[in-house]
């Protein structure tokens, strides 16, 4: 009972957790950002001392505000927007619960991302299947479409810049090919099946099946063609909008009194950018994309932007703060809130009550 139980088993072996697991599996994810943040400093005192650490912060400090602020923003609104598709995913699904605790726990998935490839989102499952009363195996397939849809919005957006601009086309292309080819493994019976063939006499093939026919009984009611057509109606709107965010940041850096004076920003070529970054990083699996993603925005904007390397050191140390640690940071917060429903409700503290009278009987 006290054994310690690794993140992975929990969210793998666990059908229902307890408020205690719950939260000692938050604890876990909380451990594993404060790890992920301490590398990121390092990743952004790196970027700074190669361009110049008194010239970095110079020109961050020197920014204009307002316009960084609308890199939040444009963040913001771009979560609001894929929040339409996490509803219409729970619809098709008959999952109910209310817009607030709905929104609330959409938010929180955030706070995951730093985990590695996200896995941490599927502890979110825990708490919708907890507000719905449904099993978690029926909320699933919702977290791992959004996860995936997002990553497709994500990879057609990219493409279709590289496309325009005749720039980065190989390399986004072999990206979005590797990035995208775990998603089959998610979406798609048809590996679970082999492995079940392929090591039926096999000790291990408990822990393989664990779960997966009710997994993917629910899933296979998400992986129709309309329903991929009309999360694209969400996704690729708020892929624009979170690229968007290198846009007001190019922005609030070149456009003061005291920086160099350059012509506005090509939006496309900020949208090029910003994902041949993010689809470089997500090569890697690296959590958050750290150092690779932050790498290749330093150096495209050095090249096809022709900033000084400061300014490119200052701009990705801004646009990295505005996009991922704004969504983990903002996702913490909503998952500190959503921990209140983990508090045992009325009939479970009768249940409780029940239970110590019994063994006191006993």
């Amino acid at each position: 009972m006290g054994r310690k139980r690794s993140f992975w088993f929990t969210i793998t072996h666990t059908k229902s957790m307890t408020a205690e697991e719950y939260k000692g599996t938050i604890n876990k994810v909380v451990t594993t950002v404060g790890i992920v943040f301490l590398i990121s400093l390092l990743v952004f005192l790196a970027i700074a001392f190669l361009g110049g650490i008194g010239k970095v912060v110079g020109t961050i400090l020197s920014s204009n505000l307002y316009l960084y602020s609308l890199a939040f923003l444009s963040v913001f609104i771009g979560y609001l927007v894929s929040f339409g598709k996490w509803t219409y995913f729970m619809k098709k699904l008959g999952v109910r619960v209310s817009l607030k605790k709905n929104l609330a726990v959409y938010l929180s998935l955030y706070s995951m991302d730093l985990t590695p490839g996200k896995i941490g989102r599927v502890v979110t499952a825990y708490t919708m299947s907890r507000i719905a009363k449904i099993r978690v195996f029926n909320v699933l397939p919702i977290v791992a479409m959004d996860t995936v849809t997002d990553f497709l919005g994500a990879a057609v957006v990219a493409l279709a810049a590289a496309v325009y601009f005749n720039q980065f086309l190989l390399i986004v292309i072999v990206g979005d090919l590797i990035s995208i080819f775990p998603a089959f493994f998610v979406l798609n019976d048809w590996f679970f099946n082999f492995i079940k063939k392929a090591f039926r006499d096999s000790s291990y093939l408990d822990m393989i099946t664990l779960y997966g026919e009710e997994y993917f009984t629910s899933q296979s009611k998400l992986n129709k063609p309309k329903i991929y057509l009309v999360s694209m109606l969400f996704t690729i709107p708020s892929a624009l909008l979170y690229s968007l965010a290198l846009y007001f940041v190019i922005l609030a850096v070149t456009q003061t009194p005291s920086a160099v004076a350059v012509a506005a920003p090509s939006l496309g070529h900020t949208v090029l950018i910003y994902y041949t970054a993010q689809i470089l990083g997500a090569m890697t699996s690296l959590p958050g994309n750290i150092g690779v993603t932050d790498g290749a925005l330093v150096a495209m904007l050095n090249n096809v932007m022709n900033f000084n390397i400061y300014v490119s050191s200052a701009i990705t140390i801004m646009t990295r703060i505005a996009t991922l640690w704004f969504g983990v940071l903002l996702g913490g917060v909503f998952l500190l809130y959503t921990l209140r429903y983990w508090n045992p409700t009325k009939q479970e503290l009768r249940r409780l009550e029940k239970r110590k009278n019994r063994k006191r009987k006993d």
